[in-house]
C-alpha cells in the first residue's frame, strides 16, 4: 500500500487529517498465576486503541507507578512527566468461573478521573472483556462510541468456490460460516445481527438470499431473468434495496421483507446500481450511468427528483452511506488509478483515503470513524481499514488468503 500511494501520488492528495494521538498508558494489576491472561487482555485493549489511530500506546518501561499502588492513589505528576494523555488502571480477578474487572480511566493533565467501572464476565470470555474495555476508554475520552465489539464478514474465493467468512473486527476468531458457493458477492448485515442478504449464482444465474446466522438457512428472495445483485438492508430491517434488470433493463428497486413484494423505485435507460440507504432511512444513493459514465445519485425512498452526489471526475460507483450520515464513502477513478474516497452528501468536501490496485467494496464500521476496503497485494485481494478521518491503509486479512467484499456489524 505504501508503494501504491507513493505511485499514483501524482494524480491523489491523500488526505490527512493534523489529529496527533493520544499517549495511553495502561496498567494491569493482576495475580502471578494469571499473567498469560494479563498479556493477552492487555494486548487486545492496547491494539484496539492503537488500531484506531486515536491512541499512541506507551511503553511501560516509562512508568513511574506500579499496578497496585496506582489504584491506591494515583500521583497525576509521574504521568504528566512522561506525556500520558490518557492512563488505564485495571485490576483483574478470577473468580468461580468468571472474571472480575475493576476499571478507572484518568486523565492527567487535568487532574481527574474521566470513569469508573466495574465488570463481570462468565467462562473464558476475556477477549469480548477487553473489547468492552476497549469501547469504554474510546467514548469517554473521546466522546464517541467505540467499535471494538463490532465483527467483520467477507468473501474469500478459493478455485472456482467462494466462501463466507466471520471474523472480529480485529481479525481474531475468523472461521467459516458459509462454503462452497458457486459464486458470493456483496453480502450485506441485517441491523439485528441475525441474517446476512447474499448475491449468489447457481451455475450462472444470480440469485438474492437471505442466510440465517443461527441455523444456516437460505432463502431466496430474489431470482429473476437478469441481474439479481447488490443488496442492502434498510436501517429498520425490514426492506432491502437491490438492482434487478427484470424490466430489461437494472434499476433500484425495494424489497418489503414482511409481505415479500418489490418495488421499483429508479427507471432510467442508463444502469443504476449498488444502492446504499441514509441512516434516516428517507434517502438511497445510488451508482448510474445517466450522466454518461458512472455517477453518484440519490432518490427519496418515497420516489422523486433524483440529485446527483459526485461532482469531480468520470469514474465514482460503489457508494456506501456513512452511519452519521453527513459523508459517503465511494470508489473513484483518475487515469487508470483507483482510490477510496469521501464526500458530503452536497458532493463537496472531497476526501482520498487511499489509493491501490482495484480498490472496491468500501464498508463504515457502526461509528463512522473507520473504513473497511478491499484491494489487490501482489494480485490478491486483501481487505485494508483506514480511518474515515484520514490515516494509514492497514490489512486485517491473512497474507495469500483472496479476501472481498467486506461487511460490518452493527
Amino acid at each position: 500500500m505504501l508503494c501504491a500511494n507513493t505511485a499514483y501520488a501524482v494524480n491523489f492528495d491523500i488526505y490527512q487529517s493534523d489529529y496527533k494521538p493520544l499517549n495511553l498508558a495502561m496498567l494491569v494489576d493482576v495475580a502471578p498465576e494469571y499473567d498469560d491472561d494479563e498479556a493477552l487482555f492487555y494486548q487486545v485493549v492496547t491494539h484496539d486503541l492503537a488500531s484506531s489511530q486515536s491512541f499512541k500506546v506507551q511503553n511501560p518501561i516509562g512508568f513511574l507507578a506500579e499496578p497496585s499502588e496506582s489504584f491506591v492513589q494515583v500521583t497525576y505528576d509521574d504521568w504528566r512527566i512522561i506525556a500520558t494523555d490518557t492512563l488505564v488502571l485495571c485490576r483483574l480477578r478470577r473468580g468461580e468461573d468468571q472474571w472480575v474487572l475493576d476499571v478507572q480511566v484518568h486523565e492527567p493533565f487535568q487532574k481527574k478521573m474521566l470513569a469508573e467501572k466495574h465488570f463481570q464476565v462468565t467462562g473464558n470470555a476475556l477477549r469480548s472483556l477487553a473489547h468492552q474495555v476497549s469501547n469504554l476508554i474510546y467514548q469517554v475520552v473521546l466522546k464517541i462510541p467505540g467499535h471494538f465489539s463490532s465483527h467483520v464478514i467477507y468473501v474469500t474465493q478459493h478455485g472456482d468456490k467462494s466462501d463466507l467468512v466471520y471474523m472480529d473486527q480485529d481479525g481474531a476468531n475468523q472461521q467459516v460460516i458459509g462454503r462452497n458457493f458457486t459464486l458470493l458477492l456483496s453480502p450485506d448485515w441485517s441491523p439485528d445481527g441475525r441474517y446476512i442478504a447474499l448475491n449468489t449464482y447457481v451455475g450462472n444465474r444470480p440469485r438474492l438470499e437471505f442466510f440465517d446466522l443461527k441455523t444456516g438457512k437460505r432463502d431466496v428472495f430474489g431470482h429473476f431473468k437478469g441481474l439479481n445483485s447488490t443488496p442492502e438492508y434498510s436501517p429498520d430491517g425490514k426492506s432491502v434495496a437491490a438492482t434487478l434488470s427484470k424490466s430489461g433493463n437494472a434499476d433500484i428497486y425495494i424489497y418489503n421483507i414482511q409481505h415479500r413484494t418489490w418495488r421499483q423505485l429508479t427507471q432510467s435507460r442508463a444502469l443504476d446500481t449498488t444502492p446504499t440507504w441514509s441512516p434516516d432511512g428517507k434517502w438511497i444513493a445510488f451508482a448510474s450511468s445517466r450522466a454518461g459514465s458512472p455517477e453518484i445519485f440519490r432518490i427519496p425512498v418515497k420516489g422523486g427528483k433524483v440529485e446527483r452526489v459526485s461532482l469531480e471526475g468520470k469514474y465514482n460507483t460503489s457508494p456506501v452511506w456513512s452511519p452519521k450520515g453527513d459523508r459517503i464513502a465511494f470508489i473513484t477513478k483518475k487515469d487508470w488509478s483507483f482510490a477510496l474516497a469521501t464526500a458530503r452528501m452536497d458532493g463537496t468536501g472531497l476526501r482520498y483515503l487511499a489509493t491501490g490496485d482495484a480498490i472496491e467494496s468500501p464498508a463504515w464500521s457502526p461509528n463512522g470513524q473507520m473504513i473497511l476496503y478491499a484491494a489487490e497485494d501482489h494480485g490478491v485481494r486483501r481487505i485494508y481499514r483506514v480511518p474515515s478521518w484520514g490515516g494509514t491503509p492497514v490489512a486485517i486479512t491473512p497474507v495469500g488468503q483472496d479476501a472481498s467484499d467486506p461487511s460490518w456489524s452493527n
